[in-house]
């Protein structure tokens, strides 16, 4: 089984980020894999200069998934997951209502070490992650999930993109955890 990195996909140009978190959203409580209480009502701002283009996942201090990419989730079962809507304020002061705040449950520690490149650091603890491989054996049949080795990312197994791929979400990359460099 192949797994990959879901997440915006940094090779179109111009794409906005979440630029600011309120006070009462630590951002790393969203990449921990536990439930969370609703937030409440939410307004975030947007990076400025971004063009209109809006794909399925927009990153930054937060993620955020359009409400198809999370309805096509849902359709195909996946529902280890919370979304949040939010307001989304752009540069020019418009508000966009489409997207949701999301919180993946479910973090596993499934890192192949032995085929994966591991960079020690220098203030020790876990390295830093490169290229990996994720071990099958791990994810107890997970198909979507935060990896306990690097939080911040989403991961995907084989089948789930690959019925993603038929969605064809705007703006997301399907990457190859092979294929990651650190970022």
């Amino acid at each position: 089984m192949n797994y990959y990195i879901f997440r915006q996909d940094d090779r179109v140009p111009d794409q906005p980020s979440v630029m600011n978190c309120p006070h009462n959203i630590d951002p790393l409580d969203w990449i921990e894999g536990k439930p969370l209480a609703d937030p409440g009502p939410l307004r975030l701002s947007l990076s400025p200069g971004n063009a209109k283009f809006r794909g399925g996942i927009i990153s930054g201090v937060l993620t955020l998934f359009h409400q198809r990419l999370i309805k096509e989730l849902l359709r195909l079962g996946i529902s280890n997951f919370q979304h949040f809507p939010v307001e989304l304020e752009n540069s020019e002061g418009q508000v966009e209502l489409t997207y949701s705040l999301i919180n993946v449950i479910g973090m596993m520690e499934a890192v192949n070490a032995e085929e994966s490149v591991i960079e020690p650091r220098a203030t020790g603890g876990r390295g830093q992650l490169y290229s990996f491989k994720i071990d099958p054996e791990k994810v107890n049949n997970q198909k979507f999930f935060r990896l306990a080795e690097a939080p911040s990312l989403i991961i995907i197994d084989e089948t789930l993109r690959n019925e993603l791929l038929a969605f064809n979400p705007p703006g997301v990359i399907m990457l190859p955890t092979e294929r990651y460099n650190g970022w």
